[in-house]
């Protein structure tokens, strides 16, 4: 039986060369952002490591307890940390109260490009988890913005 050891070989081969260094470059990070970690898309070897790679100052935004009716806006921002420039094709939301826009054109590498996001509390009572999905030509085609409250009356 010799498929055994030429398994295990193969996978030793495998396993050593996704080992190595990958080196990521941080985004500059907005003083009210201070102190989050970045939302960050990993590359791993053997992917395409010149495709772009959108990579968020944060994936959350909690706007805390609001009165109904209060129109809550966010900016989710984020750069290209990538090689070639990114695409954003479609942002969709998970309901009709929450309305998204975004950079339409494309964001070179190092650029910087956001997603807004206003939500209208108009008849949302109660807590809050609206996600708003991001689809582009990234590695990760699609990247989940999450939203997050709570609407009293």
């Amino acid at each position: 039986m010799k498929i055994i050891p030429l398994f295990c070989a193969g996978l030793a081969l495998t396993l050593s060369c996704n080992s190595g260094n990958s080196q990521q470059q941080a985004a500059e990070v907005p003083s009210e952002h201070a102190g989050e970690q970045p939302v960050t898309q990993h590359v791993i070897p053997g992917d395409n490591a010149e495709a772009p790679v959108l990579e968020l100052v944060s994936d959350t935004y909690d706007f805390g307890k609001v009165d109904e009716g209060t129109r809550v806006e966010h900016e989710f921002l984020f750069k290209n940390t990538g090689g070639s420039p990114l695409i954003i094709s479609n942002v969709q939301a998970s309901c009709g109260c929450t309305t998204p826009e975004y950079s339409k054109n494309p964001i070179a590498p190092g650029e910087e490009g956001l997603v807004k996001v206003v939500f209208n509390s108009a008849g949302q009572l109660g807590k809050q988890h609206k996600i708003v999905t991001v689809t582009s030509n990234a590695l990760s085609t699609n990247t989940l913005l999450h939203l997050r409250g709570e609407v009293s009356k």
